[in-house]
């Protein structure tokens, strides 16, 4: 009985430690200021949360300590071509996975379904978005056209890459079969594929790291989407 009570004691100081901790993050993460450095007489790079979650693995700025990237990795398979037109023309093809015959077991001997791999895959496009970061102009983006292409690191240029017309990026994802619905899971059936499109904008100063107000953060967060299942 007496070890039974120790082993709970113990327990209970390491849930009430992982909670002070939890605490001590999330008090940090609010007074750190949107550059990414808290105010006050401290001040060094702090990594604010994606999430909101002082468990989560995301940071909310992507360019971290020392001007490093930090984040999740994500394969990929990238297609450049410089014929002109080819952006408003492409075509792929694309076969699906399909799930084992043998569902899966405990001990391993069963097959794994598609969404026990990956939660989903997508292809990629980069679209002229003018009210998206890096927000130094709300000038047109020209149609059929490079010119909307900033690449320069050099600030004086005029190609200077914080001075591009704005950014959104386009993802068709493909969602395998799930047992969890959606919105709260991965999947909108639970025995067939779903694809959807998302734009992404992000609501950001990047030359000033000024986000937009927080009314409009409240309503469509700092990285609005437009979301939609296609068939």
């Amino acid at each position: 009985m007496h070890c039974l009570i120790r082993r709970l004691t113990r327990r209970v100081i390491l849930f009430a430690s992982l909670i002070l901790a939890a605490l001590s993050f999330t008090v940090q993460r609010a007074c750190a200021s949107p550059s990414g450095t808290q105010t006050g007489t401290v001040n060094h790079p702090h990594l604010l949360c994606d999430e909101g979650s002082p468990l989560c693995a995301e940071v909310a700025n992507s360019i971290g300590y020392e001007g490093q990237y930090v984040g999740h990795d994500e394969p990929a398979l990238l297609f450049y071509s410089d014929v002109p037109g080819s952006g408003n023309n492409v075509r792929y093809k694309l076969r699906l996975p399909t799930d084992p015959p043998r569902i899966p077991r405990q001990d391993g001997s069963g097959g794994t379904f598609n969404f026990q791999l990956h939660p989903a895959f997508w292809f990629g496009m980069a679209l002229c978005d003018n009210q998206s970061a890096p927000e130094y102009t709300h000038a047109d983006c020209v149609p059929n056209s490079d010119t909307n292409i900033f690449d320069s690191s050099d600030p004086t240029a005029t190609d200077y890459i914080g001075k591009h017309p704005g950014t959104a990026f386009l993802e068709v994802q493909f969602y395998p079969p799930g047992w969890v619905l959606w919105p709260a899971g991965i999947s909108c059936s639970a025995t067939k594929w779903c694809a959807a499109v998302a734009i992404f904008s992000v609501n950001s100063n990047d030359n000033t790291d000024v986000a937009n107000n927080k009314d409009c953060q409240s309503k469509v967060s700092i990285e609005p989407a437009n979301f939609a299942f296609i068939t």
